[in-house]
């Protein structure tokens, strides 16, 4: 799991210390994120990279538009709207539209939950990341949703190159994976930050919240 300090965190959001932690106190940031570890200058907070960086962006995108209370209710992963009809799979940008008819051979259901949303986001934004094409592609999709079996929010998927081969893996978030020097292009991404984007942007989809 990549870290950030919080000197850097401040300095490439451009938020303040005051903010930042009046936003941890506000439960809109996970108390879980802000890591204590020893550093040459004593010890220092760090935060998971691929978490409160996009965490932040929505923050400031939408603390304007909606309340604290219904912000903190958008960014909760424990929010599970109703399921969603997988017609609809199609309007969701963030599915890659080249991934949808595998995602959806692969894993044929009438309705998705938000846990399925924020999946099939995290494989799209994997494989552009990691620039994959054709075969390749298709394949990440079938094995990141085979290894879907934790089915938690709090979950991330990284993806990773043995050889010419990739591989998927979906963790716990606050349980970082080490690899060895034969893994290559490992890329993470987080389901909880994927599905608050997705709740955020097609809150049409989701008349509970």
């Amino acid at each position: 799991m990549a870290l950030i300090s919080k000197k850097e965190l401040l300095q490439l959001t451009g938020i303040s210390y005051g903010q930042l932690y009046r936003w941890k106190r506000e439960k809109l940031i996970p108390e879980e994120w802000f890591i204590k570890q020893s550093a040459y200058t004593g010890q220092e907070t760090f935060f998971p990279r691929e978490q409160i960086l996009p965490r932040i962006a929505a923050i400031l995108e939408n603390k304007d538009k909606y309340s604290l209370t219904e912000l903190s209710r958008l960014l909760s992963p424990e929010t599970a709207p109703a399921l969603i009809d997988g017609k609809a799979l199609s309007r969701i940008e963030e599915i890659a539209p080249d991934l949808l008819p595998a995602i959806l051979y692969f894993y044929p259901k009438q309705s998705y939950d938000l846990y399925d949303l924020a999946l099939f986001a995290a494989i799209s934004e994997a494989a552009e990341r990691l620039r994959l094409e054709g075969e390749q592609r298709r394949e990440i999709a079938e094995r990141s949703i085979s290894a879907s079996t934790l089915r938690q929010l709090d979950s991330v998927l990284t993806v990773f190159a043995v050889g010419a081969d990739y591989h998927a893996v979906l963790s716990k978030a606050d349980s970082p994976l080490v690899f060895d020097s034969t893994i290559h292009n490992a890329c993470t991404v987080s389901l909880s930050e994927a599905a608050t984007g997705i709740k955020m942007k097609y809150r049409d989809l989701f008349p509970a919240l």
